[in-house]
């Protein structure tokens, strides 16, 4: 059986750190044109937004998309200490599923035409809070929170 390794142990902890570190900022910038773009779509003014706002909204997603997919990477090739391994596992299939998750999302903002397939969207939004809610449950797991 392999010994602990402290060095191990840290390395995960900080890879781990750093990833959500990342996410979190990345849902932080992304925030402003979610909030914008859900603001015109209440008041059915898609159409009216200037074509640029909607392409800059549009790129945005993608950007975000493109850093949890990164993450997702990252997190599926971590060595993991054994005592984690279950934890980190979930939490991998979740991170990867949050991802695809925001994927849908940009998919569903359409540049031709300046739409939003609803279905797709509103599928999106909850399956993010689903997936994201099991990532958060298995980083408390791990951290020990």
């Amino acid at each position: 059986m392999a010994k602990f390794n402290p060095k191990q142990l840290q390395y995960y902890l900080q890879a781990l750190q750093e990833v959500l570190t990342k996410t979190q900022e990345t849902a932080d910038h992304v925030s402003p044109f979610f909030v914008k773009l859900d603001e015109a779509k209440q008041k059915d003014a898609l159409a009216d937004m200037p074509k640029a706002d909607f392409s800059e909204i549009k790129a945005e997603f993608d950007d975000a998309v493109a850093v949890y997919q990164d993450g997702a990477k990252t997190l599926a090739g971590l060595t993991i200490p054994v005592r984690f391994m279950g934890a980190h596992k979930t939490l991998a299939k979740a991170y990867q599923d949050y991802a695809d998750a925001t994927q849908m999302m940009a998919d569903a903002v359409i540049l031709d035409g300046q739409s939003i397939d609803e279905a797709k969207f509103a599928q999106s939004e909850k399956d993010q809070e689903t997936y994201l809610n099991k990532v958060q449950a298995q980083v408390a797991k791990i951290f020990g929170v």
